[in-house]
């Protein structure tokens, strides 16, 4: 029993050993990265983003916008041998949103979050959690990327 539980700690710290190290970004390399230019009309390329995308366009009503702030979301390509790690630098601004699904009722108030680069609207999420931080820059950061963030 004894030669067991050994050779199960044993083999471990083997394991352990292997993982990579993971990618090590100041907050300095954050702050420089490229987000695009501050949108200063949010309110209307959501409008307009919404109006290309909602079923029902007329029937949107909106509960308030949050002022853009820089989100920098970072990915690691599990299909790449090397586990490629990318960085989405944006704008996000979070909106209240209420429409109608496609049966004719709304669907009540939602939270999403919009990203934007540029005057435009690349990205939305129904995602709470980032819109609630209240941090300078919004970090968003996948499990699998193995990156560690320092000051």
């Amino acid at each position: 029993m004894r030669k067991r539980l050994l050779a199960a700690l044993f083999g471990s710290f083997l394991l352990a050993g292997c993982l990579p190290k993971p990618t090590v970004l100041t907050m300095d390399q954050i702050r420089r990265m490229d987000y695009g230019s501050y949108p200063r009309n949010y309110e209307q390329l959501i409008k307009r983003h919404l109006a290309q995308t909602l079923i029902d366009p007329h029937s949107v009503m909106y509960g308030g916008f949050t002022r853009p702030r820089k989100y920098l979301h970072v990915h690691k390509n599990q299909y790449v041998a090397a586990g490629q790690i990318s960085y989405y630098p944006s704008y996000m601004v979070c909106a209240r949103v209420n429409a109608k699904n496609s049966y004719g009722g709304y669907t009540g108030w939602q939270t999403h979050a919009f990203f934007i680069k540029n005057g435009e609207v690349i990205n939305s999420d129904q995602h709470p959690l980032k819109c609630d931080s209240q941090d300078e820059i919004v970090l968003d950061i996948e499990a699998l990327a193995n990156v560690e963030v320092q000051p």
